[in-house]
């Protein structure tokens, strides 16, 4: 059976893929601000999640065009960790990437987000970026790269199979990392609690 490979600028939409927003200057958060800021920090877990401690801003700051949709992959193109998640809004939360991301906006009938995302952070296309990357101190990672990452496209059946495996290893995998630092914490803990009983006595 023939292998259906394409590329990424293909299974966007119009004007699919872009940058996030672009701040002058540090971004300060504000008190009443509704607007959240996902910085390359927030990024958590192996680049599996998006953390809770993003900043907010006043809506007014950015331009509606900027602001993100479920299903956004956010591309990290900067520094040497170039990896994609998916963007899935908590609630009403109305939300803006920033410049440290592209966004990857995926025509639905032609693949699934989580899937694209999945690829992307495989070892081979990780070893394209990596030799597409330019910079010295901080590599960067350019929109004519991301638009040529060749991906192979099964049928979309197939593409929700392993974006739900995918996602079920990624949470397993944290889940396990979590108790081993919980365990190590209590050990920790339970060790300077017999060294300050012996010392005191």
């Amino acid at each position: 059976m023939r292998k259906n490979i394409t590329k990424i600028k293909s299974l966007v939409t119009y004007g699919g893929i872009f940058s996030g927003y672009s701040f002058r200057g540090k971004i300060s958060a504000d008190i009443d601000g509704k607007l959240q800021v996902i910085q390359l920090k927030d990024i958590e877990n192996d680049y599996t999640e998006i953390g809770n401690e993003c900043i907010f801003i006043k809506r007014h700051k950015v331009k509606d065009k900027y602001y993100l949709k479920q299903g956004d992959i956010l591309f990290t193109s900067k520094g040497a960790n170039n990896y994609a998640i998916v963007y899935n809004p908590k609630g009403d939360i109305e939300s803006v990437a920033s410049s440290a991301f592209f966004v990857l906006r995926i025509d639905r009938e032609k693949a699934i987000p989580n899937y694209v995302a999945w690829y992307i952070n495989q070892k081979k296309v990780q070893k394209y970026l990596e030799s597409q990357a330019t910079g010295t101190y901080t590599t960067n990672i350019n929109r004519e790269t991301i638009e040529n990452i060749s991906i192979l496209l099964p049928s979309i059946e197939q593409q929700n199979k392993i974006a739900e495996i995918a996602s079920l290893a990624s949470k397993e995998q944290n889940l396990y990392t979590q108790l081993i630092e919980n365990r190590s914490r209590l050990i920790q803990t339970q060790l300077l609690t017999t060294l300050k009983m012996n010392y005191d006595n």
